[in-house]
């Protein structure tokens, strides 16, 4: 189950998977009906567990980027640069089942858990559970920071976002999206009150990835249009990131002793 690098790997006869304990990432994702992986991973990435892992989905959590909410905690938050405690692992050729937690180091002072919940079946369910163990209300930004794998950024069409109002990271303006999504260049940007099925499709590989959501409110999409310090030559090429979110005005107020869970369901399905 465990690889050279720390890594577990499982399989049954529908898919195959594997995850890092580091950043609690799940780092790979592909049913065995499929050529190509549905997640993306940097060539270049050290897997030293000091750097964050750039692919698969990494766990922004409790702030998102650099927001001035929690800014105390490191970008993007400490959960994809902590090692997560694995709780259980069930396979059987039905369906693969992971549990993970994560309880903040000391340093930083909150009164936190977080599970993260895997489950394959013929689909991906993803599950991020955060319980506020404190006697105060507690605010926090999260996403889901997937990191799709695609034949070209260029060529892929994204369907589900058109007609929202979403914030360019770039500029930090306000804009309206007019039709379906085509990323031609740098696009960094959160679509807010989104809540709607996303489709990424792709012609090249013939498929089209089905994400839908519960628990988010935004849906940020990314790429840089350029290698960062993760990617081989025109890396970035092949990746776009859809994350479910909760990010800026749509940030979770979690009560005393409650809990929340944004999750989301990745679904592959051949073009007609």
């Amino acid at each position: 189950m465990m690889n050279e690098k720390g890594f577990i790997c499982l399989k049954n006869s529908i898919a195959e998977c594997k995850i890092s304990l580091w950043g609690g990432n799940l780092l790979s994702y592909r049913p065995l009906n499929e050529a190509h992986d549905v997640f993306w991973l940097g060539d270049l990435n050290k897997f030293d567990n000091i750097q964050a892992i750039r692919g698969g989905i990494p766990v922004c959590w409790p702030r998102f980027a650099e927001e001035e909410l929690n800014n105390h905690l490191p970008r993007h938050g400490f959960a994809r640069l902590s090692t997560w405690a694995l709780q259980n692992v069930n396979v059987d050729e039905e369906k693969i089942e992971v549990e993970l937690s994560l309880t903040p180091d000391v340093k930083y002072n909150l009164d936190l858990s977080a599970r993260l919940l895997i489950k394959i079946t013929d689909k991906l369910e993803y599950a991020l559970e955060t319980t506020n163990h404190s006697d105060a209300e507690f605010t926090f930004s999260e996403a889901l920071h997937a990191y799709f794998n695609v034949s070209s950024v260029e060529d892929i069409l994204i369907q589900g976002l058109k007609e929202h109002q979403y914030q360019n990271s770039l500029d930090g303006k306000m804009y309206t999206l007019e039709k379906d999504l085509e990323i031609k260049g740098e696009f960094d940007s959160a679509f807010l009150n989104q809540v709607q099925p996303i489709k990424i499709i792709d012609k090249a590989y013939n498929r089209e990835i089905v994400v839908e959501k519960q628990g988010s409110k935004t849906t940020v999409v990314w790429n840089p249009a350029k290698d960062l310090a993760e990617m081989s030559s025109n890396q970035y090429k092949t990746f776009v990131c859809v994350e479910p979110s909760n990010v800026g005005e749509y940030s979770v107020k979690l009560a005393p002793h409650a809990k929340h869970t944004i999750s989301c369901l990745v679904k592959v399905q051949s073009l007609k």
